[in-house]
């Protein structure tokens, strides 16, 4: 049975930037058209990644054009890739024809360059969440990518950007904000809250992932936790072993993004070249796609199958599990759940059920 997908969080946006089309196939990415279709994603979300290393005044601008690609990319697409917003409108573009509705976020609160303003043109533009930091810390959010911060979780700003998300239907992301910052969400949050790329710590410890008590809060919202794709987030040999062999990623990706901050090519190629090294050295440690069904069933026994789905984070990550080398892979996933014991109407709501009724 092929089963409508949702991924929650690709940064295929960058791609696009960088001069990739999706509608002629893009083998040096993990997403373009014609594997969306394989991999029966009815429903994907393209995040606009913004760098924390862009100066303040360049930020939001970068935001805009990432999801001015999307748009494009949608318009090139002959109704096969369509903008949407609501369930209503995914639904009705996929009964019009589409193969692939199309939901816009963001990934990192730099974009909004400190202004609730910025915020709402965002929410005007169609974009439905925003993943409130990155690697680093904000003037306003703390990130689980830096140990200290001048202060713990949000500031007072920090909390008028939530309950703004709030007003205006924008669901808060979690995924990267420190321990502190997910703790004032979850005391301020009126709605349900996301962690879009994030895994679970009791498989893999690391400060990118959730605490069983984190999952919990999270559900307790009634929010949802995506499965995040990348092998240092889904298994903990993986993760000691690339910290030996490579140490910091983040630090070196954000390298990459210093030295080319203005040529989007340039910094695509050099990420790419980043990536293969990743790759090469980690060659002997592969990690396999049963592990992402392990973090899915850890979610499922803790909190139950209504608070779990997919954020690959495709295009945004160096390496991927065995048999998982792009968003055509989504029905193996699928058939070894099933393998495991996973009911259908479990891997329904997992796969988009889930997602469905967050985002109404």
């Amino acid at each position: 049975m092929r089963i409508p997908l949702t991924d929650l969080h690709c940064d295929t946006a960058l791609e696009i930037q960088a001069g990739a089309d999706l509608g002629a196939g893009h083998p040096e990415g993990h997403v373009d058209l014609e594997r969306l279709e394989k991999g029966s994603v009815a429903v994907q979300v393209f995040v606009a990644y913004v760098s924390s290393m862009i100066p303040k005044g360049g930020a939001f601008r970068e935001t805009m054009d990432l999801l001015d690609g999307v748009e494009a990319a949608c318009e090139r697409s002959g109704g096969a890739l369509v903008k949407v917003e609501t369930v209503g409108e995914a639904d009705q573009a996929l009964k019009r024809g589409a193969k692939t509705a199309a939901i816009l976020a963001v990934e990192n609160g730099h974009a909004i360059e400190e202004s609730l303003g910025n915020l709402e043109r965002l929410r005007l533009r169609g974009v439905r969440y925003m993943t409130l930091t990155h690697a680093k810390n904000l003037s306003w959010a703390a990130s689980s990518g830096e140990e200290r911060c001048d202060f713990e979780g949000l500031t007072a700003f920090g909390e008028k950007v939530v309950a703004a998300m709030n007003e205006m239907g924008m669901i808060v992301d979690v995924s990267h904000v420190h321990e502190t910052t997910f703790r004032d969400v979850a005391r301020l949050s009126r709605r349900p809250f996301i962690a879009s790329h994030s895994d679970a710590s009791a498989i893999c410890p690391c400060a990118r992932n959730l605490t069983d008590d984190q999952i919990r809060t999270i559900a307790d919202h009634g929010g949802l936790v995506g499965i995040n794709f990348f092998p240092g987030f889904l298994d903990a040999a993986y993760e000691k072993r690339q910290e030996t062999e490579l140490g910091d990623l983040f630090v070196a990706l954000q390298q990459v993004e210093k030295e080319n901050l203005d040529d989007p090519a340039r910094r695509m190629e050099e990420s790419r070249k980043l990536a293969r090294t990743i790759r090469e050295r980690m060659a002997p440690f592969r990690v396999p796609l049963d592990r992402v069904v392990d973090h899915v069933a850890h979610v499922v026994r803790l909190v139950g199958d209504d608070f779990v789905a997919f954020g690959s984070d495709f295009d945004g990550v160096p390496d991927l599990p065995d048999d998982v080398p792009d968003c055509a892979a989504f029905p193996k996933i699928l058939d070894r759940m099933r393998e495991r014991g996973f009911s259908e109407p479990s891997i329904a709501k997992i796969a988009g059920g889930n997602f469905r009724r967050v985002l109404e």
